[in-house]
């Protein structure tokens, strides 16, 4: 073990950063042998980090290939020989219909002695929009604000975005036909079904997908979803040639990461919640915070120094009226007012990929006396309820950066107790 004289803050962000680092599926397609076909080689990334796994890909292929890189606005990919897009997200634009449009056009072309290889990682919705025949992009706009205010989960919100596509739910793999195809996913699913991942173009689904939640989208897309509901059933029947597909990316992956780090640097004791939790942000600070409170009090599960560390991602449903913020500074937030007063304890929410909903935060990190810094700065503001988590962070002096790590691994929270 190594012992440095970090505070407990700090230790968060190097926790965060290694672990990264140990997880970056980059590094993943480094490793990975692809046998050049009979015919071209296809390469398609898309979604956060994209870039970055393109460049891997390209440092361990041997042979020829061409084919799109699409990635956010935000991001930059080298003259690597693949056509580079910037598209936008979370919310669809032009410039990813016009993506989508060149990306299917260019894989219907593809025959049965070429091969694609389709590289997804999270983001890849909202970077390639194509609405079903009949409707536009203002319409898949309307579709994206709506379940991104909705509070569902990333996968009910993926399923809504697989069926009002031309593309994606398995779309684009029937479209390749008969060029087969190897996917590489970098997840950022909890539980780790990989065809919800970008919404799944190039996955045909192996079970029957069911959407429950009647949200209102305007009677039109209502319509659409009520006309179409069996159609979200197996496309398995239909003509589509999947070698395999492989995670190279995973919140599981990286809370192992994590762990190894922590294990090798420091004299903590460990416990990992789950990989994959999903809920509403307050309850699951409400559920963190209950276990952090027993190991200060008495010592269990585990035994103080401790830390807890859990990935997935949590749920805001967003009233009409609300302030800024994203998923994790509402989790910090409401895990603050939990242990308001408790010496000792300090937290990280963050975001894997550095930005946090529409800011530019990853998260923040919050002890037992940011509510009461918070309490005396705004004591007539109530931030919770507002749902404007970013300006409380910021009075308060818990803000997150990273900057735009090019890795989505979902999120993650780090909490140590004394």
């Amino acid at each position: 073990m190594v012992k440095e004289k970090l505070d407990d803050k700090q230790r968060l962000k190097d926790i965060f950063s290694k672990a990264l680092e140990l997880a970056d599926p980059a590094k993943k397609i480094e490793k990975i042998k692809f046998d050049p076909p009979v015919g071209r080689l296809f390469f398609v990334a898309v979604g956060k980090g994209a870039g970055r796994l393109a460049k891997s890909f390209k440092k361990n292929y041997p042979g020829r290939a061409d084919g799109f890189v699409v990635i956010p606005e935000n991001e930059e990919c080298y003259d690597l020989g693949f056509e580079v897009i910037k598209s936008t997200h979370p919310i669809p634009s032009m410039k990813g219909l016009d993506a989508s449009l060149k990306i299917l056009n260019a894989i219907s072309r593809l025959g049965k002695d070429d091969l694609l290889i389709f590289c997804i990682s999270g983001g890849a919705s909202a970077l390639l929009p194509l609405p079903p025949e009949g409707f536009t992009l203002e319409d898949e706009i309307q579709l994206n604000k709506i379940l991104l205010s909705s509070g569902l989960s990333i996968k009910e919100m993926n399923l809504y975005r697989g069926m009002f596509s031309k593309i994606k739910g398995g779309k684009l793999a029937l479209a390749a036909y008969p060029c087969p195809i190897i996917n590489l996913v970098v997840s950022d699913i909890p539980g780790g079904d990989l065809s919800l991942v970008g919404s799944g173009p190039t996955f045909v689904p192996e079970m029957k997908r069911v959407i429950t939640s009647g949200l209102d989208f305007g009677s039109n897309i209502n319509k659409f979803f009520s006309e179409n509901k069996k159609r979200l059933g197996r496309l398995g029947d239909q003509d589509a040639i999947v070698l395999k597909s492989e995670c190279i990316g995973s919140s599981a992956i990286l809370l192992d990461s994590v762990r190894d780090y922590i294990e090798k640097k420091y004299e903590f004791n460990l416990l990992l919640l789950s990989s994959d939790l999903e809920g509403d942000a307050a309850s699951l600070a409400n559920f963190h915070a209950s276990i952090l409170k027993e190991i200060k009090q008495f010592d269990r599960p585990i035994k103080k120094p401790a830390i807890i560390v859990s990935g997935g991602e949590a749920h805001v449903k967003l009233p009409k009226r609300h302030g800024r913020g994203g998923r994790n500074s509402h989790f910090a937030l409401a895990l603050a007012k939990e242990i308001d007063g408790i010496s000792g304890i300090t937290a990280l929410a963050a975001d894997t990929d550095g930005i946090d909903g529409f800011e530019k935060n990853a998260g923040a990190i919050i002890s037992g006396n940011t509510f009461e810094i918070l309490k005396k700065r705004a004591p007539d503001k109530d931030f919770l309820e507002d749902f404007d988590s970013f300006s409380a962070h910021k009075i308060a002096s818990s803000l997150f950066y990273s900057g735009a790590t090019g890795i989505n691994l979902n999120d993650i929270r780090i909490a140590i107790v004394r």
